[in-house]
């Protein structure tokens, strides 16, 4: 069977859909990934075949206006700036998902493509399956992510009425350009959102996140949205990719030299002031008298790669699976990758939240006791030295080692995506 996968955004948007991938291969399907420019060697290496699809979004990111987008810690106008830049690469995404799907026999998409993929398979009657990284469908439990301050709750009247001003905000960003590729498949002109097509279709929406952080969704919704957990990328797939032990030789003696040290994860966050940055982590390190990993990711931090120290290290990109476990606690933007990451390592997680689905992790570690959160706009040194207290304080650790615990103890969630696509495609 040929199994279609084509994605956009960054690495934390792909890396499931690439352990997905590895498990339909080894189960003897021919899987072609339509990977983003900038990741497509990612999945070669990890070993899948892939070819470009999508914008740069990292690129974009990281750019002046993303920089500031992020910094404003506002969903809408990011997905608004996101719009802006498929007016320069719209019609080249749209034939880029149609050539990745061609002749499949079952389409997997993401959030960010199951609306393309949608008119593709439409046109050409084939099954579609989609993964959701954090819910991205109306419920009266949650409002939608980033729409309303995290750490609330609101009724579920007010939640609903978020969904409803975000899926227009999204048809209205991208219409014209999914109008444009309807009118290249040969199909009639619609205005429905994604989740009205899919829904007509039902099409099955596998959401890729513990039901653990959600508490009263899976009970919300029906079977065809499946609470299966985070698709991990296994220790083989890493190792082929340069995250193994060997790879993080330095970084570990350092941590392995003294006590398990915090471990602080600058790399999408939209670092303005690095000068400023290194210096708060610096002095928060000494008043708490703890060690500190910095991993500096896509920001300027990263010229301060490899300056060891013995209260702080800096390093760039590092193997969560390989460090997280030699941490005690770990300071990250809230992304759903690196959140499971560092809870299924048992550690308390403070999140410095920039945007999208982000504040509404950092809202509910707080709620089930097991972090805390800091807008990453908010962030300064009284607020990062609070937030560390918290999650150092004896009840939020042992919380915290319980849920890393339970989170290690499912380990089916790739199988089960796989059994879906299977089942979709029969």
């Amino acid at each position: 069977m040929k199994i279609a996968i084509p994605l956009t955004g960054t690495r934390g948007d792909v890396q499931p859909a690439v352990a997905l991938g590895l498990e339909l291969r080894r189960r003897g399907h021919d899987v072609l990934v339509g990977a983003p420019p900038n990741l497509v060697e990612f999945t070669e290496r990890a070993g899948l075949d892939a070819v470009p699809c999508g914008p740069d979004v990292a690129q974009l990111y990281s750019s002046e206006e993303g920089q500031r987008a992020l910094a404003a810690g506002s969903s809408l106008q990011l997905m608004r700036m996101v719009g802006k830049q498929m007016d320069e690469y719209g019609a080249r995404f749209n034939r880029e998902v149609i050539e990745v799907c061609r002749g499949a026999d079952v389409v997997v998409s993401t959030l960010l493509t199951e609306d393309r993929a949608a008119s593709v398979t439409e046109a050409s009657d084939t099954p579609l399956v989609t993964m959701h990284g954090f819910p991205g469908r109306a419920s009266r439990a949650y409002p939608f992510p980033g729409a309303l301050p995290p750490d609330r709750t609101y009724p579920g009247v007010v939640n609903a009425l978020t969904w409803g001003v975000s899926e227009n905000v999204r048809r209205l960003a991208f219409l014209k350009h999914l109008a444009a590729l309807r009118k290249d498949l040969g199909l009639r002109f619609s205005a429905a959102t994604p989740s009205e097509t899919l829904a007509k279709r039902g099409v099955p929406e596998v959401q890729i996140y513990d039901p653990a952080f959600v508490p009263g969704l899976a009970e919300e919704w029906d079977e065809r949205r499946p609470l299966v957990g985070f698709l991990e990328l296994g220790r083989e797939a890493r190792e082929a990719i340069g995250e193994g032990a060997d790879q993080h030789v330095q970084v570990l003696e350092w941590i392995d030299a003294g006590e398990p040290p915090l471990y602080c994860g600058f790399g999408s966050m939209p670092i303005r002031d690095a000068a400023s940055t290194v210096a708060m982590v610096e002095r928060v390190a000494r008043s708490l008298d703890r060690r500190v990993l910095v991993s500096a990711g896509w920001s300027d931090l990263a010229a301060r790669e490899s300056r060891a120290g013995d209260r702080v290290h800096y390093v760039g990109a590092v193997a969560h699976d390989v460090v997280f476990e030699r941490c005690a606690a770990a300071v990250h933007h809230g992304g759903i990758g690196t959140t499971f990451e560092s809870l299924r390592a048992g550690l308390p997680t403070l999140v410095c939240s920039v945007s999208f689905d982000q504040p509404m992790w950092g809202g509910q570690l707080t709620r089930m006791g097991v972090g805390a959160h800091v807008p990453f706009v908010e962030l300064d040194e009284v607020r990062l030295t609070a937030g560390l207290r918290t999650v150092l304080r004896p009840d939020t650790v042992r919380r915290a080692r319980d849920l890393g615990a339970r989170l290690r103890a499912r380990t089916d969630a790739t199988t089960r995506t796989a059994a879906i696509v299977e089942a979709a495609a029969r």
